[in-house]
């Protein structure tokens, strides 16, 4: 064994935290230097960085500067989808993130550059707060040091501060955590605790369930093995316990609703279909791969040092050190089976995304390595050796087999055999000059992992992210200005309140009405109203998607627009074809790139109807035929329906399914039997030729997939395969398709059991032909395939759409949560809203309270008396007068606690 020369042990200090500022500085410039002043990146993803997290991050800022002005902080904004709550909205990306706040601090103008500064801030604050925990464990400041660097540089923080900066804060609030549980182990103040568990619960819900598992691992490991001798089990746990239930307490203004909204969201956990006790084998190669170098599967990500590596077979056996191999043995396991990835992420798909926890431990393996000060444990010398020797064999392979490993791993497998030479080098024996090297070397290796995830030589995030400087002109054209035609009031130039919409093909249009401060129908957000859902997936929208339920302009139906309150369709001019039947070109912009259509058809937001139906007996309809009778009158739950004594409706069928002779096309070789069809070519065409054509003049055109179920040739557990596909519908030159989103992919993936698929409107139809194809090699189950034409009647439709306008509420206030209205009722009449439901809202008529009842499969409707009624809608976020009790109750235990504790060590 080789023994270095002693020295003395620097504590950690403030000096530490700015020599690892400086580091730090000298790092992010070296690296992203060329990135933001000659490629003119920006960390903002073309993808959801530019949809939710800038967008998000600059809507609030603005809400917060309205508050702050006196203005108010209204609770329902009508431009996310159709209208919903802000809280339950943006609290899954920043209300709870104190570095949002930091924001305002940056005038208006300097918004995006805000938006980066609180990137690097957050990465920083990683090995910030790893070294007030190094500093509590005792380790020294070149320790520190190291861990700080590692913490903060590993993967995890860096491929989420571009793609999900959000995701960075649990590394911040872990370390805290940990640095609780010690203080409360050594009995000491629990505040920290508490302040962590706080930050944890009100910043993401979603990763505090995560912690709370990883936190009391933790604690549970760290007992048995460090503290059990110096105090009972019982009060350990009770004191963590009673610390953690006042710190979720004082977060309950912010926890409760969102947690409240989640759990009545459109996304629920659960239904993913794959194998809950193996992954496909090529993830478990990735976790060799990406454990020294940047990548990511299934959200399992490392880009560690492989000094970690070598400190778990070098460090000398001690208590602190044994605990986080045993933590880290634990967490191993659970990145081996898909059902502790599941358990991990909610009962969800088995997104590992709670892999954020091993830079933790990685770290202080690098930092307990570092206070060795040469005296290694038995054998380390040849162990880590054949450690290394194994990820040069690995690396070298990557030469070979270049698809499922990466050269790149040979840099850092470099720099980890001069880690290795510089520890056990007999040439090498002053205890400072190692750590200087060694630390030199750490730097080196996470700044050149930091490179290779985001230039062209690796991972080439920088093809992913928009030019710096470009975004808010983005948004500003995202409908080339033809919404400014509208009043920013919410309201149109005549003073009624109607939504702007879009076609199928604007799937980029997700969030930008909120940048634009216009009303439409679709939000793309992970916590979005379930009763919206509900509603989509009643109509059978083909673009639905569980965080995206009223997408793509609802597939063009003429009559779900009418009905939504669409006055007018803003899209790209080669668009114009899609547009539903009704909707006339009356503005294009200035380059003529984007046309503005409107509808004189378009139903008012609130009106008097005096006949419907239940809930039960319109399901018993097929999709198209529940469409039509929301026109007629309203939809309500069987006990709503009895007690308001409406009318029954008229119900008649208004569809006409179409007989054809289905052929399948002999290009690709395709077995039919039993309702499969089975093909080994590129995919599957089947043409429907309609027996009497002339049913489909004067109607809109749509195919009905039924059943449907997709395999891949040969499927295998071990081996990924791909699961997605795409169906492709077309007559003449109308054509649109409908995506299958692969089973792997957990964010976006449901099982679309049925697919409708609007082919638009025509007058009078030259070809009598459906094609429909299939893009995938497999075997497809279609129970049934159905052709449907919907007779247009444009007469009928202007004169439902007067019928409405003449029962509408008069609307005299229309503002962000609140309504204002009258309406003259002959009695047994409901007051229908195209409002998403929510237990938020509050009505009074003529003063007095009323309570709202769901309409319409997800909307908001108001029984009416007969005569004058004076409606006014309030909206406020359920349980939030709740939480902010209990938070102001935490507050005074909190006091309460830390002052029986003072009394109690006096």
């Amino acid at each position: 064994m080789i023994v270095v020369k002693q020295s003395y042990k620097e504590q950690i200090t403030k000096h530490t935290l700015l020599i690892y500022t400086v580091l730090f500085i000298g790092m992010m410039a070296t690296v992203f230097g060329a990135y933001f002043l000659s490629a003119g990146a920006s960390f903002i993803w073309t993808t959801d960085g530019y949809t939710q997290h800038y967008l998000l991050f600059h809507d609030y800022l603005e809400k917060l500067r309205a508050l702050f002005s006196g203005q108010g902080f209204a609770m329902w904004d009508w431009t996310i989808g159709m209208g919903a709550d802000v809280i339950q909205s943006y609290g899954y990306y920043v209300i709870g993130d104190p570095f949002v706040y930091l924001g305002l601090l940056f005038p208006e103008s300097m918004t995006e550059f805000a938006y980066h500064a609180l990137i690097f801030l957050r990465i920083w604050s990683i090995g910030a707060v790893f070294l007030l925990y190094a500093r509590k464990m005792q380790f020294s400041h070149q320790a520190g040091l190291v861990g700080a660097i590692l913490y903060a540089f590993a993967n995890y923080g860096i491929f989420s501060m571009s793609r999900h900066p959000f995701f960075v804060l649990p590394l911040i609030w872990y370390a805290l955590l940990c640095l609780g549980v010690e203080k409360i182990l050594k009995k000491e103040f629990s505040a920290v605790f508490t302040l962590a568990v706080t930050l944890s619960a009100v910043s993401n819900f979603y990763f505090f369930y995560k912690l709370t598992i990883l936190i009391l691992l933790y604690a549970v490991v760290r007992y048995f093995m460090i503290y059990k001798a110096t105090q009972a089990f019982w009060k350990a746990f009770l004191r963590t316990t009673i610390a953690y239930i006042i710190g979720l307490m004082i977060a309950a203004v912010v926890f409760i609703p969102i947690v409240y909204g989640f759990l009545n969201s459109s996304r629920s956990p659960g239904g993913i279909e794959i194998n809950w006790f193996i992954y496909p084998l090529e993830y478990y190669l990735a976790l060799f791969k990406h454990a020294i170098s940047p990548g990511s599967y299934f959200w399992t990500i490392g880009g560690f040092s492989l000094l970690s590596f070598v400190a778990l077979v070098s460090v000398k056996k001690n208590a602190g050190f044994s605990a986080i191999k045993i933590i880290l043995t634990v967490l191993t396991v659970f990145l081996l089976f898909p059902f502790f990835g599941s358990f991990m992420n909610g009962l969800s798909g088995p997104y590992n995304r709670f892999s954020f926890v091993f830079a933790f431990f990685m770290a202080l393996a690098g930092a307990y390595l570092m206070d060795q000060n040469g005296r290694f444990a038995p054998n380390a010398k040849m162990k880590s050796a054949l450690l290394l020797a194994s990820y040069t064999l690995l690396s070298l392979l990557a030469f070979v087999f270049p698809e499922v490993l990466t050269s790149y791993m040979l840099v850092p497998v470099l720099i980890g055999w001069t880690f290795w030479w510089v520890m056990f080098s007999a040439k090498v024996t002053d205890n400072v000059t190692r750590n200087r090297i060694i630390l030199s070397l750490v730097v080196l290796n996470m700044g050149l992992n930091t490179a290779a995830y985001y230039y062209p030589f690796g991972g080439n995030m920088i093809s992913n992210v928009l030019d710096y400087g470009t975004v808010d002109d983005l948004y500003e054209q995202a409908l080339g200005g033809l919404e400014q035609s509208e009043s920013s009031d919410l309201t149109n130039r005549d003073g009624e309140v109607n939504r702007v919409g879009v076609t199928y093909a604007d799937d980029q249009i997700k969030n930008q009405l909120i940048y634009l401060n216009t009303m439409g129908l679709n939000a793309y957000l992970s916590i979005s109203n379930g009763r919206v859902s509900e509603f989509a997936r009643a109509m059978e929208i083909s673009t639905y998607q569980t965080i995206q339920p009223l997408r793509n302009g609802v597939d063009d139906r003429t009559e779900l627009n009418q009905f939504l309150g669409v006055q007018s369709i803003i899209t790209s001019t080669e668009n114009e074809p899609l547009l539903p039947y009704g909707y006339e070109v009356t503005e294009t912009n200035s380059d003529e790139t984007f046309i503005k259509a409107e509808t004189a058809n378009a139903y008012p937001f609130a009106y008097a109807v005096d006949q419907g139906i239940t809930e039960s007996e319109l399901m018993k309809r097929n999709a198209l035929e529940r469409e039509a009778l929301l026109l007629k009158g309203v939809i309500l739950e069987d006990a709503a329906f009895k007690k308001a004594q409406l009318m029954p409706m008229d119900t008649e069928p208004v569809t006409e399914e179409l007989a054809y002779n289905l052929t399948v096309s002999e290009e690709t070789p395709v077995k039919l039997e039993n309702q499969r069809y089975t093909t080994q070519g590129k995919g599957i065409n089947l043409t429907l030729t309609v027996e009497r054509p002339e049913l489909m003049n004067n109607a809109e055109l749509y195919v009905r997939l039924n059943g449907l179920k997709y395999h891949p040739l040969d499927e295998s557990p071990l081996l990924r395969q791909q699961t997605n596909y795409r169906v492709n519908a077309s007559n003449g030159k109308s054509e649109k398709s409908v995506y299958q989103a692969d089973r792997l992919s957990f964010s976006s993936y449901f099982h679309r059991e049925s697919m409708l698929i609007n082919l638009g409107y025509a007058e009078e139809r030259t070809d009598n032909q459906v094609q429909i194809q299939f893009n995938r090699p497999g075997e497809y189950e279609i129970d049934n395939i159905a052709l449907y034409a919907k007779p247009i009647d444009g007469e009928q439709l202007n004169q439902e759409s007067t019928d409405r306008k003449e029962r509408a509420m008069e609307i005299s206030t229309f503002e962000q949560g609140r309504v204002e209205g009258t309406i003259n009722s002959s009695g047994s009449e409901m007051l229908v809203t195209t409002t998403p439901y929510s237990t938020g809202w509050q009505a009074t008529i003529n003063g007095e309270a009323v309570d709202p009842v769901k309409v319409n499969l997800g909307f908001v409707g108001l029984p009416l008396v007969e005569g004058e009624n004076a409606v006014t809608l309030t909206y406020q976020t359920p349980f939030l007068k709740l939480g902010a009790v209990l938070s102001i109750l935490g507050l005074l235990l909190l006091g309460a606690n830390q002052l029986f504790y003072k009394r109690k060590q006096h």
